[in-house]
């Protein structure tokens, strides 16, 4: 081959990982971490929210557990679940941290992969205040946790915004599974 077919060559299967990369979505950690019988699971409550880490201010706490409330409750129900008030079959908790964070992950700014690439060329770049969110969802009748998602330095303290907070939350919940229907006409197992 000659070196144009080459040139050729190198152009093209650069083109292929570079197209290859740009679908590349940011993983959501969300995964179950111990087997259930989901089947059963129809109903649920919203237990609470936790924040913690460095200083909060009030207007920023208040707000971050109202909106994890609201958010979190929406999307089970947009799931097919419903929320109650006593005898749910799973609840859900909302841990958000704030905390110094000397990097973030290619894929764990909420902004996407560019904001971390616009921040590694930053020749002021240095350690900063990060908000973390860990979403986690407990079996009710045997108090035990089933799943989890973890999302760490999800945007620096200085960029906090309602949209912000809001997008980590659904983020966070991308990943659990719709209600399962039941089919009564089938026999019962048990």
């Amino acid at each position: 081959m000659n070196v144009i077919a080459y040139s050729w060559l190198a152009v093209l299967l650069c083109a292929a990982l570079l197209s290859g990369c740009a679908g590349i979505e940011p993983h959501s950690s969300g995964e179950f971490v111990k087997s259930v019988y989901f089947s059963p699971l129809d109903t649920f409550r919203y237990e609470r929210s936790e924040t913690g880490g460095m200083q909060w201010r009030d207007s920023e706490r208040s707000l971050t557990e109202a909106l994890s409330e609201r958010v979190l409750s929406e999307e089970l129900a947009a799931r097919g679940f419903t929320q109650v008030d006593q005898s749910a079959d799973f609840y859900v908790l909302a841990k958000w941290q704030k905390r110094l964070s000397t990097h973030s992950g290619f894929f764990d700014h909420i902004d996407g992969a560019s904001a971390r690439i616009t921040d590694s060329r930053d020749p002021d770049y240095r350690p900063v205040v990060r908000y973390n969110l860990v979403v986690e969802i407990y079996q009710t009748a045997s108090d035990t946790l089933f799943w989890r998602a973890d999302l760490p330095n999800l945007f620096d303290a200085t960029q906090y915004t309602e949209d912000r907070v809001v997008a980590s939350l659904r983020r966070a919940i991308r990943d659990f599974p719709p209600r399962v229907e039941k089919d009564l006409s089938l026999p019962n197992f048990q």
